[in-house]
Formats: C-alpha cells, sequence, structure tokens
C-alpha cells in the first residue's frame, strides 16, 4: 500500500512539472556578454580625459535592457546604448578626467541590465597617472577677497621629468580673473627642480560680484605630453560692510516678553574706518538701538519687538545709514508673527 501511494505520487509530480518546464523554455529572454570588462590605458599624464569605449552584446533572445549606468567618483558616462536587439551590440561610452587623481587608478562603473541571470555587471577603467609638469604649491587656488580690491594668489610650474618646455598662456573662464605669465630668474628658482619654471600670476579684481567664486584657469605649454592643464579658481568676495544675518526672522512671537534680535555690522577693509550715522525701522512695531563693539570696525545693532505690537504679521526694512561713500545705505529685511490673544 506504501509503495503504490509513493508511484502515484511521483507520477502526479512529473505531469505538474512538465508542462512549466516547457513553457519556460519558450519564454525570449537576454543575455549579456562582455568582450572586455577593464580598459587599461597604460601611463598617462596627468590632466588627460581618459575616452572608453565598452562593448556589450547580447547573445540572448530577447531584448536587453540597459536599465542604468553608475560611475563610481572621478568617472561619469557621457552615453549609453538603452536597448540592445538579440544578437546585436551596443555601447557603453565612459570618461574619467585624471586632473585630480596621482599615480595607479581603477575607476569603476556599474552596469544595471534586465539579463535574468547576470542582472549587473561591472567595468573598469584603469591608469597610471603622471605628471610631466607640475603646479606648485597645487593646481587649487583659494581667494578670500573684498569687492572693489584686487586679490592675487601666485603659482609655479616646474617640470617632473627634467624636460625643456614654455608655458605660452594662461587662460581663464570669467573675465574678473586675469592671468600673467613670467619665466622664472636663477635667483628664484626651487631648488631640485629643473631650470625651466615659470611663476603664473591670479588677479581677481576689484569688479568681481560679491558672492561665491568658481572660476577656472587653463596653463598652456609646449610640453608634447601635457599640453595644458588646469587650474581651479574657489573662494568667495565679501562686500566691503558686511551685514550679518542678510534678514532677520523672528517668527511667533508674545510682545509682551518683549523678545529682541541682533545682528553685526563689519568693516572687512583694515585700513579704512567706516561709521554707522543713523538706524530706523519702518515698522513701530520695532524698536532699534546701535551699540560700538569696535570703533570704525564693528557694530551691533538690536532690533526689539514692542509690548503693544499688534497682532499679526509684521515685515519691515531696517535702513543703517553710514559714512561710506560706497555704502551709505545698507538694508535688511525683518519679519515677525505676533501671536493674537496675547
Amino acid at each position: 500500500m506504501t509503495r503504490r501511494v509513493w508511484f502515484v505520487s511521483l507520477v502526479v509530480i512529473a505531469l505538474a512539472v512538465a508542462p512549466i518546464s516547457a513553457r519556460q523554455g519558450d519564454v525570449k529572454a537576454p543575455k549579456m556578454s562582455v568582450p572586455q570588462h577593464v580598459k587599461d590605458f597604460g601611463i598617462v599624464p596627468q590632466g588627460k580625459v581618459l575616452e572608453a569605449n565598452f562593448q556589450i552584446v547580447n547573445e540572448g533572445t530577447g531584448t536587453l535592457e540597459i536599465k542604468a549606468v553608475r560611475p563610481t567618483c572621478g568617472c561619469t558616462v557621457a552615453e549609453f546604448d538603452r536597448k540592445v536587439a538579440p544578437g546585436k551590440a551596443g555601447v557603453i561610452h565612459a570618461k574619467v578626467d585624471t586632473s585630480e587623481f596621482r599615480g595607479p587608478i581603477a575607476k569603476s562603473i556599474l552596469v544595471m541590465t534586465n539579463d535574468p541571470d547576470t542582472p549587473t555587471t561591472r567595468l573598469v577603467v584603469k591608469a597610471e597617472v603622471q605628471p610631466y609638469i607640475e603646479v606648485l604649491p597645487r593646481p587649487l587656488v583659494r581667494f578670500s577677497a573684498i569687492r572693489g580690491e584686487n586679490a592675487v594668489q601666485k603659482l609655479t610650474v616646474v617640470s617632473e621629468r627634467n624636460e625643456p618646455f614654455e608655458v605660452t598662456k594662461v587662460e581663464t573662464n570669467v573675465p574678473y580673473l586675469k592671468a600673467s605669465v613670467r619665466k622664472l630668474g636663477k635667483d628664484e628658482l626651487i631648488k631640485g627642480k629643473f631650470k625651466d619654471q615659470y611663476e603664473v600670476t591670479l588677479t581677481l579684481t576689484g569688479d568681481a560680484p560679491v558672492g561665491p567664486v568658481s572660476a577656472t584657469a587653463v596653463i598652456h605649454t609646449t610640453h608634447p605630453k601635457q599640453p595644458k592643464l588646469e587650474v581651479r579658481v574657489f573662494g568667495v568676495v565679501r562686500a566691503l560692510l558686511h551685514v550679518t544675518p542678510t534678514q532677520v526672522q523672528f517668527g511667533t512671537v508674545d510682545p509682551k516678553e518683549t523678545p529682541g534680535r541682533g545682528i553685526l555690522v563689519l568693516n572687512n577693509r583694515k585700513e579704512t574706518a567706516v561709521h554707522i550715522k543713523n538706524v530706523t525701522i519702518d515698522d513701530p512695531a520695532f524698536e532699534v538701538k546701535a551699540f560700538t563693539k569696535k570703533e570704525g570696525k564693528r557694530y551691533e545693532i538690536t532690533i526689539i519687538m514692542k509690548p503693544d505690537a499688534s497682532a499679526g504679521q509684521h515685515k519691515a526694512t531696517l535702513t543703517i545709514t553710514t559714512d561710506d561713500p560706497d555704502h551709505p545705505v545698507l538694508k535688511v529685511p525683518v519679519v515677525a508673527n505676533v501671536a493674537s490673544g496675547k
């Protein structure tokens, strides 16, 4: 009795499985194949942009869909074929900027597809990055400048391989960043470096706008392996008179508690003095007082909500008048919500 039940059970299982297996064999599915997972560029000059084309072959019977391509830091994918027909090949085009690297690098790219057996694969761009020419102390400049005054930074361009070269010109991508170059004399040379050395002067001019600075300077050379070098320029340009914060937010307040807020007025120029002549606010719900923290350089202004301020939102403007000819008037927005029923 036991053997018969066991035999019948096997027959039932076989009948149930067979149709499913047959149907699965009829399903069209993609199959990804990558002939070359690694592109090795060997020794490359620092600053060179590496461009690699990876071939993606579909050996399956269904359309291969490349759902996403995710590069690691320092590697950007320019373009890729999103669909690859059966028996055809697609391309993933990748770029690696070597400006920030030195020595051996290996940058990965993760490819995600609809291949049921191999949904992901990793591609790699390798190289040995060597600077033939170097910018000292480093190809990065930071400015902390005041509007209306020039700020200057100097760099030195030297050969890393004792090979002769010339710096022909320096170009910048913003009009308020000027550049000049000169060859250093014998008494100015950095010891231990090849005799061809150049000084590059970057000047952030006084007409640079107030706010963050983000620019690029490109140094052109006659070196066949490194015809140009990129210098990144960052920083900030501050106004002569700096107000902190640039606006005052009280939030929701109870005027009976006479809440107050303070701001600072700073003079950023060392050799001059600026004085506050008057401080006013155009809403009677507020009272303002000015205090000298450092004569000619630093002032504190306190804004106080009066106890009898009416309920609702108050939007006011604090006006600061000074004796500075370039910044005679400074304005600061002030906002407060007075709770009702207080």
